[in-house]
């Protein structure tokens, strides 16, 4: 298949985190790990099964490729409206890359947050490619571990800058509005517990998070296979992603809620 053949094939309107509000400095960003801090470690995924990778990062293998030297095209739908899609490129003047785009619908969502998932994925993938992580993939784990039971002793903050001010809207916000949300993001599954309600998503093919919010306040929980494959950072990057989309929605729905930013 040549280059123009392969254009034709690939009929995806996609935009460059460049193209977001700010993201130019990101996308900068984004590159550098590229081509210089896990340019080895991704070169690496040339000798692993793409279908198994996109079962691990709860994604699909797309058809066509933009031009010929691209080995395959994952694509990521966290939550709606955001769709990532990352080309694994090996090119036999240029090397190992990784190029991200992302669907043009994915422009409503803020910038930094679309960095955040790029930055995220990309490490997971080099973890993959290093081979710091088996391709083994037994789905999430049948319990759920609070994170603050198996968090080290200094993570608390960490878990404090998940919420930070999103508690002035989970203080607000009712289980009616939650719920409808969660429908738009298309992802995720609502439930009521008592006087609490809950939302659990399935965050990777082997990683599931639950959010519960009541009268007593907040848990965040974990899958017993993803808390203990995954550092704690990595965990509370995701809950900060997942909890600001929840929140984008929540808005879309009742917009007498706290606006705490352009997107809240």
């Amino acid at each position: 298949m040549n280059s123009a053949q392969a254009s034709q094939d690939f009929s995806y309107d996609l935009v460059t985190l460049g193209q977001f509000e700010a993201g130019g400095g990101r996308e900068a960003q984004i590159r550098q790990y590229v081509r210089k801090k896990y340019r080895q470690d991704l070169a690496g995924l040339a000798g692993l099964d793409p279908q198994v990778l996109a079962g691990l990062f709860r994604g699909e293998l797309v058809a066509g490729r933009p031009y010929a030297t691209i080995q395959w095209v994952l694509r990521l739908a966290p939550f709606r409206p955001l769709e990532l899609f990352l080309l694994f490129d090996q090119d036999p003047e240029f090397g190992t890359d990784l190029r991200i785009f992302f669907a043009r619908k994915s422009l409503a969502v803020p910038g930094e947050d679309a960095f955040v998932f790029a930055w995220d994925y990309v490490a997971l993938l080099a973890r993959y490619g290093r081979g710091s992580f088996s391709l083994e993939n037994p789905g999430p784990g049948p319990e759920w571990l609070p994170f603050m039971d198996f968090a080290p002793e200094d993570a608390g903050p960490i878990q404090d800058v998940s919420l930070g001010a999103r508690e002035e809207i989970l203080e607000k916000v009712t289980p009616e509005v939650v719920e409808v949300a969660v429908r738009r993001m298309d992802c995720g599954t609502f439930a009521r517990t008592g006087g609490a309600w809950e939302v659990t998503w399935p965050l990777l093919g082997d990683l599931s998070f639950r959010f519960s919010y009541g009268p007593a306040g907040s848990e965040m929980a974990f899958d017993s296979h993803g808390a203990r494959k995954y550092a704690p950072d990595f965990l509370m990057s995701f809950t900060w992603l997942y909890i600001n989309g929840l929140l984008r929605e929540c808005r879309q729905v009742d917009d007498t809620l706290p606006k705490l930013s352009a997107y809240f």
